[in-house]
């Protein structure tokens, strides 16, 4: 999927998820800050708080209230009174008439339109034996169930809006604001109640403000998160805003089918089709209930963004565009019923419906673009601009997006001027609002391509090289696809070949800009560890936190400001954008002061989570001569090959997209699939031709590299370096291939600053104790079934792992003598080596494995192609004998498992991993998120199987090994004698017996083999 492809759907998710309206706690009335007067004291809600209601700032006109209950700081309700011309007539049906008329035309009900989907109201009688409105409604975000009130008494008009809980306080509204106090007036609020619980469920009286808080904030931190591409993190965000939502208002609330949505779409972002797929269909059955006439025309935006994700750009234009004759159906309609503008609630709701179509019409546009239809995408942004500039109470940020679009149109009709003045306006607009965050940088990075590809190179590179910065500058970075900076590459690419002087800056300056792509489940593994780090901690949780809300309160008051600023000068409160621009200050300030703090009081959080690029000198001056370090990226429709060696770094393109690597490396490792018994042959000339691929263009700069280690990305972490041969041969002469490892020793590591941390371990004391092992939990397997891929497809959240699914593991019994043979080797003594049922978490956990130099797990691995439900990689111990109440002890280590433990480990053993995965998926991004997990925790080295070895293969390679590092004391050159010892028997040529194994992290001395 090209760059502008998943950058404009990132940024349009962001409309979608961003709503038009205030949060769904902010008073209807608008900008309710409440007041220093006594608050009137206001009876018990539903759930039993007291609440009460404090006076706010309003207009001239119209008297607003806040109502709050329990210890909440947020508003359960708010309170409107407003002064009535006439009385309302005396006849009933004519009474209820005009009360509608008149409630219609206030601020209140417009407010309340933006915020809410109302039915409409009915009528219901009162104890003095007047009448009030009563409208059931479900909040425009979420979904949650709402109540809006109508009534009059004299000349005064009363309406109110809440949670169904406060509905009976509301209801008394006039007689309480007036001081009379007593019982709600209605002798029939059973009734009411009763018609509450049919309209919106019996759990719709029981939820109160506090549940909406948590819901709201975990809402906002999920668009945060989609704002910067950091999906997994919205993901999370709405997962636990769902639970609260379904915990309040039952499984089966309409309301919930809107936060699945949201849900699905994060899942459908990181490109888990059929998962998205049920979240949707949960969403479809959900919505059929709702009486929000626009939910059909949202669920099919939503999956239009799913359509486009999958690369299925027809059925998303379909979709986005019947999304929009429906919205535009409703926005027609609604004008033609706002007539001259009288009632607000029409009004209201028409801003909220013209928002909606902008949405379907950007999506319109942004599919239209990638199916290079530029007429279209013009077409559809231009309206969309038109209804922007006619609809006031948006938000702002939105006209940056259409700006963004209708330039990216225009420069896809060649007009390149034109686009890119309209996307230098959007980054102008954003930078208004955001400053130096995401958005700004997001619109550089698009402007940026749009002069890449018009070919103006210097102006591409400059744009590029801002936009850049500012990500790095982000307080944790933010999660960048390759394809957002692979035409930057290309600019520096050829700059390069045109000015050879300078290449070898340009190549340098392309190396530090790959560092900062971060995507994919390694990504998604490290996102994940950080946080179970930071929860684990209470004071890191703490400061975090603070500076999650400090960069919050910061950005709110940025676009606030910057709306004041940008209003005509007739209409701009001088005053109030002096304070915004204070308190902007001081905000800015405690969140650099925080960023700050985080960091230097907990640097282990800060490497975890904000690992900075690092520059080509800086990795020189590590290597020795004969050493090479290979980094290879690879995009939707080419890659980048890095070879740094002492004297610098040499970048070269690479022929091969994302999906054609896959692919290849597919192909070879169904030549390490024993079939029937059987071992299949391996495909060494296709092992050669990726092999020329790859490194054929670095030939040079690999002259006497005889240590070579790798820093694979994409498919290449399913394909063990040993496995590539560097010369043609004869098909089936194993023992005679050029494999790479002759001559050489090969290593990897997850990532370039792990590699340079890795240095810094080298020089600690080594742990007192030689050996631990666990092997052979005891996994009785199915008849006829995989229970690894039942294991990776499933759905865990936090929850606890079902002991079942462990239990259905294929069994590894010969994995107990493979661990006390090495483990002998080794002088570990019998204690040390623990199988079966001893193989669990809390073992692990409680060891004290920070005394071993060597750790040695003979169990399987999880490690599925893709991260379902919040799950992660790990190792699979012993299931306990029922489900336990924490997942501290289900029997599966994960990711964030390991990242809490302290090892001093010089080398762990993973030696039953497979990363064809368990899900039919290449694994090998799993395994580096696993990796980079026992790094964090102090591990020096990994040493990983890709495919399970049978034990006595698996032995004599370990001996050898050890035997060869405790003479040679460098385990990468001992691992490669010892393959090349196995390659030389006939009977263990084949690679399936030797190339399985791959040392991940250090490759030098390693003091546990000779101790």
């Amino acid at each position: 999927m090209v760059s502008v492809w998943k950058a404009t759907i990132t940024a349009l998710a962001l409309l979608a998820l961003g709503g038009c309206g205030g949060q769904a706690g902010k008073p209807a009335s608008g900008g309710m800050a409440a007041r220093a007067d006594a608050p009137l004291p206001f009876g018990t809600n539903a759930i039993g708080e007291e609440c009460r209601a404090i006076p706010a700032a309003g207009d001239g006109g119209t008297r607003p209230f806040g109502l709050f209950c329990g210890a909440w700081e947020q508003a359960s309700g708010s309170i409107a009174v407003t002064g009535l011309y006439d009385l309302l007539p005396d006849e009933p049906s004519a009474r209820l008439r005009q009360l509608a008329v008149e409630g219609g035309r206030t601020g209140w009900a417009g407010s309340l339109a933006q915020r809410a989907n109302c039915q409409p109201a009915q009528p219901i009688a009162l104890a003095d034996g007047s009448s009030a409105l009563l409208a059931n409604c479900q909040l425009r975000e979420g979904g949650w169930p709402w109540v809006g009130i109508t009534l009059a008494r004299g000349k005064q008009l009363y309406q109110a809006d809440g949670i169904p809980a406060v509905a009976d306080l509301l209801l008394g509204m006039a007689d309480r604001l007036e001081g009379k106090g007593g019982e709600a007036p209605t002798a029939r609020m059973q009734d009411i109640q009763a018609a509450l619980r049919a309209a919106l469920g019996d759990d719709a009286l029981r939820f109160g403000r506090g549940d909406l808080n948590d819901f709201e904030r975990l809402s906002e931190l999920g668009r945060l998160s989609n704002s910067v591409e950091d999906y997994a993190a919205a993901e999370e965000a709405y997962r636990r805003a769902l639970a609260i939502q379904t915990r309040a208002l039952g499984d089966d609330s309409p309301g919930a089918g809107d936060t699945l949505m949201a849900l699905a779409l994060e899942v459908s972002n990181q490109g888990r089709g059929e998962e998205a797929d049920g979240l949707f269909r949960r969403a479809d059955r959900l919505l059929q209930q709702s009486f929000d006439k626009a939910a059909r025309a949202r669920l099919a935006s939503y999956m239009a963004f799913h359509a486009a994700n999958n690369g299925e750009e027809k059925r998303a234009l379909s979709l986005s565009r019947d999304a929009s004759a429906t919205r535009r159906a409703l926005v027609d309609d609604l004008e033609d019923a706002a007539g001259g503008g009288a009632n607000r609630a029409v009004l209201g709701s028409l801003a909220a419906a013209r928002g909606d179509l902008i949405h379907s019409l950007l999506l319109e546009a942004t599919v239209s673009l990638r199916l290079k239809q530029y007429g279209l995408a013009e077409a559809a942004a231009a309206e969309a601009d038109r209804l922007y500039q006619r609809t006031r109470g948006l938000p702002p940020w939105w006209n940056a997006r259409i700006l963004g679009i209708h330039g990216l149109a225009l420069a896809g009709r060649g007009d390149v001027a034109g686009g890119a003045a309209l996307l230098s306006k959007a980054v102008a607009s954003n930078r208004q609002l955001f400053g130096q965050g995401w958005p700004v940088a997001s619109a550089m990075l698009e402007l940026g391509r749009v002069y890449a590809q018009a070919g103006q190179d210097a102006a591409a590179a400059s744009i590029y090289r801002e936009g850049l910065a500012m990500v790095r500058d982000l307080p944790g970075g933010a999660p960048l696809p390759l394809d957002r900076i692979m035409p930057y590459l290309a600019v520096l690419d050829r700059m390069a070949a045109a000015d050879p002087a300078a290449r070898p800056a340009l190549n340098a300056e392309m190396f530090l800009a790959v560092q900062q792509v971060r995507e994919g489940v390694v990504g998604q593994t490290i996102t994940r560890a950080a946080t179970r780090f930071a929860t684990a901690d209470p004071t890191v949780a703490d400061l975090v936190r603070q500076q999650q809300d400090a960069v919050r309160e910061r950005d709110r008051l940025r676009i606030e400001a910057a709306a004041e600023t940008a209003k005509p000068d007739s209409q701009r409160d001088r005053a109030r954008e002096a304070t915004l621009l204070k308190q902007l200050e001081t905000a800015a300030t405690s969140a650099q002061a925080l960023e700050r703090q985080l960091q230097a009081a907990f640097p282990n959080y800060a490497r975890l989570s904000r690992a900075a690029p690092v520059a080509p000198a800086d990795l020189s001056a590590l290597l020795r001569a004969d050493e090479a370090v290979i980094y290879h990226v690879f995009g939707s429709e080419g890659g980048f090959g890095f070879v740094v060696r002492r004297d610098g770094v040499t970048a070269f393109p690479v022929s091969l997209s994302r999906a054609a690597l896959e692919e290849r490396v597919a192909s070879l490792r169904r030549g390490l699939t024993p079939r029937a018994g059987a071992l299949p042959p391996f495909d060494l000339a296709l092992s050669h031709d990726l092999y020329r691929r790859l490194l054929g263009p670095a030939d040079a700069a690999l002259q006497g590299a005889r240590s070579l280690v790798f820093v694979p990305t994409a498919a290449l972490l399913s394909l063990p370096p040993a496995l590539l041969v560097s010369a043609p041969g004869d098909a089936g002469d194993y023992a005679g291939a050029a494999w790479l490892i002759r001559g050489r020793s090969v290593s990897v590591v997850p990532s370039i600053p792990a590699l340079v941390a890795l240095e810094r371990l080298a020089a600690r004391p080594a742990a007192p104790k030689p050996f631990i092992g666990f092997a052979a939990p005891p996994f009785q397997g199915t008849k006829g079934g995989n229970g690894m891929a039942a294991l990776a497809q499933s759905c865990r959240t936090d929850a606890v792992m079902d002991p079942a699914l462990l239990r259905a593991l294929t069994p590894l019994p010969e994995t107990a003598d493979e661990v006390r043979q090495v483990g002998g080797k080794l002088g570990a003594v019998p204690a040390d080596i623990l199988t079966g049922a001893a193989v669990t978490k809390a073992a692990v956990r409680d060891r004290g494995l920070g005394d071993y130099r060597v750790i040695y797990f003979a169990t399987h691995g999880l490690l599925p192609g893709e991260l379902r439900c919040q799950t992660q990689p790990g190792l699979a111990l012993a299931p306990p004998a029922s489900r336990p109440a924490s997942a501290a002890d289900d029997g599966l280590l994960t990711a964030s498992d390991i990242a809490l433990l302290r090892l001093k480990a010089d080398l762990v053993v993973l030696s039953a991993c497979n990363t064809a995965g368990g899900d039919a998926r290449l694994g090998g991004e799993a395994l580096s998120g696993l990796a980079e997990s026992f790094f964090f925790a102090g591990a020096r080295s990994l040493l990983v199987t890709h495919w399970q070895v049978p034990s006595l293969p698996t032995v004599r390679l370990m001996t050898g090994l050890f035997d060869r590092a405790a003479a040679q004391g460098d385990l990468a050159g001992a691992l490669a004698a010892a393959q090349r010892a196995m390659v030389a028997q006939p009977a263990s040529a084949h690679p399936f017996n030797w190339a399985a194994f791959t040392l991940v992290g250090a490759a030098g001395p390693a003091q546990a083999a000779g101790e």
